[in-house]
């Protein structure tokens, strides 16, 4: 990786979050990484009112082009929408406290810029500072610096070129699936992009079973909060007579789901999100059993992702999946995060799911193993 120069200023103070004092309290930290979670949502949604009573009045947010907002010139940005953040989505974050008082949050965010007209999507590196005013954490810090990779985004998930089709390696195409339980138009094929609108819930699904077998495809949702998924190992009994807007009755799902999802979810049921992730879980559906990798859902059924790599609506994302040996594992645009073992059954069909709002895949390859 290339770093702007102002990163050496950060990396020094990433440095020195190894010489505070982490606290044992998980309340504290979910306490801090839930006021950052409000912060980001009301940057996205451009929001002043609800993101002023979260900054300290001493803020200093300091972009990476080296400018300085106080709170009052950083509410302002907010509020003349002339520039607007269109997406954040963090990657990784890490809190550590200085003090009871002092939080520290670094990591990693993709972060979409609308300035002038002008587009900008980048992973940052950051660095905040929370501090605990009046019984409520405020904002009170940050600095942050463009991270540029060194190839392009396409060299972080698994292209299939030349060779690996020589390997094996097969494109999937339209005669390659069958409509399961959707309407005409539920799934279409335009340019090699299978688009699905979503309705009715259902799938579509490989012609034949499989057993021991790697796939490689991208998808995107057309939506913010759209659901989505692969089935791999869906018994035929599952499929049988399988009526509209119902999924098979077995099988592991690998989840496609976009982040707005998590706050549809929450605004919906009132409560939080704590069963289910936006970054790839894994688990068992229906009659199938697996014995899901940790990180765990607080129920123990679900293989969560171990970090944060998936991108939200309309960007495209890359998952390989390897099913082999009655074990799944799932990388999400080229990270390994999350699957499971002593699968259950492990033969059966591949399916692309439609759940209630638009998606597409394409690049779709399948390559199956002895």
């Amino acid at each position: 990786m290339f770093y702007h120069p102002s990163i050496r200023t950060l990396s020094l103070c990433i440095i020195a979050l190894s010489c505070v004092y982490v606290f044992a309290e998980d309340s504290r930290t979910k306490e801090v990484l839930a006021v950052d979670d409000a912060r980001i949502a009301a940057m996205v949604s451009a929001d002043s009112r609800l993101l002023e009573p979260l900054l300290s009045e001493d803020l200093q947010y300091s972009h990476s082009t080296g400018a300085v907002d106080t709170k009052k010139t950083f509410l302002s940005l907010i509020n003349k929408k002339e520039t607007r953040y269109v997406t954040y989505q963090p990657l990784e974050r890490t809190v550590a406290f200085a003090s009871p008082e002092i939080a520290f949050v670094n990591g990693r965010a993709e972060i979409g810029v609308q300035h002038d007209g002008q587009s900008l999507e980048k992973t940052f590196v950051f660095l905040s500072v929370w501090r605990l005013e009046k019984d409520a954490w405020r904002f009170l810090r940050w600095q942050s610096s463009q991270l540029v990779s060194a190839v392009p985004v396409v060299g972080d998930i698994r292209v299939i070129g030349e060779s690996e089709q020589k390997n094996g390696w097969q494109l999937l195409v339209e005669g390659d699936f069958e409509n399961v339980n959707g309407e005409a138009d539920t799934w279409s094929w335009k340019s090699g992009v299978l688009s699905c609108t979503g309705r009715p819930v259902g799938v579509t699904r490989f012609h034949k079973p499989l057993e021991n077998f790697e796939l490689s495809l991208q998808w995107r949702h057309m939506s913010s909060g759209g659901n989505s998924g692969v089935f791999l190992w869906a018994p035929s009994e599952s499929l049988l007579d399988l009526p509209p807007g119902k999924l098979p009755r077995g099988g592991i799902e690998v989840q496609i789901l976009d982040h707005g999802y998590t706050q549809q979810y929450k605004k919906k049921s009132g409560r939080k999100a704590t069963w289910f992730t936006t970054d790839g879980d894994v688990f068992a559906v229906g009659t199938s059993k697996m014995n899901p990798f940790p990180p765990l859902s607080p129920n123990g059924a679900r293989s969560f992702p171990n970090a944060r790599y998936s991108r939200g609506s309309p960007q495209w994302n890359h998952y390989y999946v390897r099913a082999v040996n009655k074990e799944v594992r799932l990388w999400v645009n080229g990270h390994e995060v999350s699957g499971g073992d002593n699968c259950s059954p492990s033969i059966g069909y591949l399916c692309l799911e439609s759940e209630g709002a638009p998606v597409e895949f394409k690049e779709i390859y399948l390559r199956e193993l002895p």
